[in-house]
Order: structure tokens, then sequence, then C-alpha cells
């Protein structure tokens, strides 16, 4: 196999060269009453139609404009938003995946859980995509022209903010169907992603054949390839693959319902066992309550930005590499808001304990590609540099000849020609450099930490009050607390000044 991607990256090089913050809703497992809030959104102190204001946008805008999206973002203008996510013009499923959120911000539950749907089966049909020839594609042209499918803890948090939703609207059966889908098509789907990341990865080490090209085509032109590879990202970390948030919500949802077989099922596979340890064994004539926290937004990776290199001089032209690979500074991130307390009307009060981080996820997604798009990005600086000196080196060479050989004012026109020819070269090289950059891509408004305080008390009617770091206090009344099965409040605050990026095509 390595034979075979060793010969076709010497074809292709052979090629180029001859051709050149929210409210809450509860979810009471005894009682599943639907309750979805809406409320009107007001600009300019008048209330607006969402649909008459995204048409109005549409029409005024033709191009995603991201320093108006950052604005609208930072005052809760949530319909201008998900208005201007229609202009972008590329990967449908990450738009997708950011506006499914955002309708959750705006409080639509309704409409956030059946975008999810969707997103799903818009990555599920991607996933095909993912393959070899792709990752061929993406060595040859870059990072980004690989058509977006989701990541794998992406694709596992849709399943956990469609749980999510459910309780929002107080349906336990549509927090239970989506768990029935989970462990239905979990496994093949996870699966399939993880072992097409694997050929990725073997796929991106074959490269040897464009560095030898390089070296030769220098070599004849006396200079010398000299490259250090420094900052190489370390091979083989583990992928994410399983999520404690998603397990706990599983947990939650199948005891709600009574159904103790799954649930148990379902907290087999956490690793903090004691989050449900309470919710499996319910003291006889006492209720339990669990209060669900998601606090700010997750944490965006970043491009590597490692130095240029120069590692040839040719003709008076510098070849020039630029390595570029996804990072993940967590100690960059800029959270604002955590949880710091929830306290019940009967005075018992507690600090939530934390079910997931979902930077580790990020942090984890990237260590495990980081690697393989470093060895696309080397590849790639060769390819391409390869290709430009193939096509400049002859032009240079013709106009060097020309000067040599001119006399008079011919000889000034030469000089000329040769000096523009090197200039051609030079900004062919550099263009090189500038095209590459590392693949940041990512969902930008799922929650950052994901949280739990759980109350094992009598049953009956409980104010609850969550305290939020930021200043925000939630007031929840009239929480229902029924015997023998968990009552499931969710509150939210997610909306912080980390704003996101988004290469936009």
């Amino acid at each position: 196999m390595k034979k075979i991607v060793k010969a076709l990256f010497v074809a292709l090089v052979a090629i180029m060269f001859f051709a050149s913050c929210g409210s809450t809703s509860k979810v009471d497992g005894a009682d599943s009453e639907k309750k979805t809030e809406k409320k009107a959104e007001k600009k300019t102190g008048k209330k607006t139609d969402k649909k008459t204001e995204s048409k109005k946008t549409s029409k005024k805008k033709t191009k995603y404009d991201q320093a108006e999206f950052d604005d609208a973002y930072a005052r809760g203008d949530y319909n201008a938003c998900l208005a201007m996510l229609e202009l972008r013009k590329s990967d449908l499923v990450l738009t997708e995946l950011d506006s499914s959120m955002l309708k959750f911000y705006k409080q639509d539950y309704m409409e956030s859980a059946r975008e999810f749907v969707q997103v799903q089966k818009d990555m599920q049909s991607l996933t095909k995509d993912v393959t070899g020839a792709k990752s061929l594609e993406a060595t040859l042209a870059g990072e980004n022209s690989v058509t977006y499918s989701g990541t794998t803890y992406e694709r596992i948090l849709a399943y956990s903010m469609k749980v999510v939703n459910a309780f929002k609207m107080g349906e336990v059966d549509r927090a239970i169907g989506v768990m029935n889908e989970y462990t239905g098509n979990y496994k093949e789907e996870i699966a399939a992603i993880v072992a097409a990341q694997k050929e990725l990865d073997a796929l991106s080490e074959s490269d040897d054949g464009s560095k030898n090209t390089l070296n030769e085509l220098l070599e004849k032109n006396n200079a010398s390839f000299n490259f250090s590879e420094e900052n190489v990202p370390a091979k083989g970390a583990p992928q994410y693959e399983s999520s404690e948030f998603l397990a706990y919500l599983g947990t939650l949802a199948y005891a709600a319902n009574g159904d103790l077989d799954h649930a148990k099922d379902f907290s087999s596979a956490l690793k903090n066992k004691s989050l449900v340890k309470d919710d499996l064994s319910i003291p006889a004539g006492m209720g339990r309550l669990d209060v669900v926290t998601l606090a700010d937004k997750i944490g965006l990776r970043e491009d590597s930005n490692l130095p240029m290199q120069t590692v040839a001089n040719v003709f008076g032209v510098n070849v020039n590499f630029k390595i570029a690979y996804p990072v993940f500074k967590k100690e960059k991130q800029k959270h604002t808001v955590d949880v710091v307390k929830v306290t019940l009307s009967d005075g018992t009060s507690q600090t939530p304990v934390l079910v997931e981080d979902f930077d580790e996820a990020v942090a984890m997604d990237v260590a495990s590609k980081a690697y393989g798009a470093y060895k696309r990005s080397l590849t790639r600086n060769i390819t391409k540099n390869t290709a430009a000196l193939a096509t400049g080196i002859t032009t240079l060479v013709v106009a060097q000849n020309a000067m040599e050989s001119a006399s008079g004012l011919k000889a000034i026109a030469a000089e000329a020609a040769y000096v523009a020819a090197v200039a051609g070269v030079n900004k062919a090289c550099a263009a090189v450099v500038e095209a590459e950059k590392a693949d940041v891509r990512q969902g930008a408004f799922f929650p950052h930490k994901a949280s739990t305080a759980g109350f094992t008390v009598a049953p009956g009617s409980y104010v609850v009050t969550i305290d939020y770091s930021n200043g925000r206090q939630d007031v929840i009344p009239d929480v229902v607390v029924s015997a023998g099965k968990p009552t499931v409040v969710v509150s939210e605050c997610l909306n912080s000044n980390n704003t996101m990026t988004y290469d936009a095509k």
C-alpha cells in the first residue's frame, strides 16, 4: 500500500512539473408536561417577525460578514446571527451545527432538536467521504479543500443536545428515543470515523517520493534541500470515542422513565459512577432532583503558526516552507462563566460537580489529528514549491542567457526581463507559504462545561436558584419532585465574550 501511495505522489509531482445565556425548564419523571417557552425578539424597541427579519437580512447582504456576526452575537441578537449563517456558501454541516446551537440559545428548543436531527443525517452521509482519496486531495490542495463532515465529539455532542432539548421541552419519551437511536447507530458510525482517521494517518506518512524529487531538482541547479523538522506533533494520540455527558444524560432519561435496567447500562459507561449512584437507588418515599448546568462556550482550536523556514536558495530565489496544523492551547481560552452554587428553597445547596469539560474533547481531537495534518502540510510545501520551481527555473535560465548574450539597449531590456523573472518566481514561491493554513473549522457554540448538582429530597414543590460566576442568577420556581423517580432541571449560561472565528468562503 505504501509503495502504491509513494508512486502516486511521485506521479502527481511529475504531472505538476508539466502542467505548472438562556432561561430554564424542567422535566418531571412522573409527569412529562410539555412546556416550550417562546419569547418575542426585540430590535430597536419594536417586535419583529423572525421570518420577515431573515428575509430582510438576506436581501441586504450577499456575503457573510464576521464582524457583523460577532456584534450580533455579543448583543444576543440570535435571529440576526441565524440569518447571516444562511450566507455561508460552504461547509453545510458546520453551519448546521452552529445554527442548531444558536436556536438553543434563543430557547427555540423544538427547532434546535429538529436541526440536530438533520445535521446528524448530513454528517452520516458524509462519513463515506473520509477516505484515502480525500486525504490525497487534502495533501495536494489543502485541509480546507475537504468537505467538513463533523468531528467525532461533535457527532456525540449532537446526541447530547437532542436529549437536552427534549428535557427543556419536558418530554422524557423524546429523550428516550434519542438514546435508543444512539445505541442503535453509535458503534457503526463512530467505528467508521475512527477507522477512516487511521487510514488517513497511514497515508500521510508516505511522502518520501515528493521530497526526493525536490532534492533532485535543487541539486541540478547547485542548491540543496535544508529543512529542519522541528515542532513535529506526537503521533498515535487517542481519539475521542465516548462522552461522560451523554452517558450521564442517558442514565437520567431512562431512570426518569422508570427503566432502571437501561439506566444502569448507561451508568456503566461513566468513569465517575457517583454522579448517578443516588438516582439509581432513591430511598422509599423520597424523590431526586438533578440540576444540570451548561456554562460558557467551547474553546477554539487555532493554527500552529510555526515560523517560516528558508529551505533552499536557487538563482536568487528563496524556497520557503510554512508548516501548518491545528493546535489547542487551553491556557489561551477566555472562559468567563462557571457555576458557583445551586440552592433549593428548603435551604440546601451544593457546588455542582463537573460531568464533562468539552475543551478536553477539542484538545483530544486536535492531538489525534495533528501529526497527519503536519505530514500533509509538509508534502504540500514540497509539491507546490517543486511545481513553482520547475516552471520558474526554466524561465530564469532563458532570461539569464538572453541577458548574457544581449548588448546595448537589448541588454538593458534583457536585464529588466531577468529581474522580473526572479521576482515572478519569488512571488510564486511566496504564494505557497501564504496559502498554507491549518484547518481550524469546528462548531463554535457548544457548551464549555456540563455540571450537575443532585439532591435527594422529600416529594413536593421547590424553587431552584442557580448562581453563575458572571453574576447571573437563574431562578426556577415550581419544580415538582415526585417520589421514586428523578426530576431533571436544565439551566444554561452560554453566551460569553469568547467570539468565534470562521474563514468563510
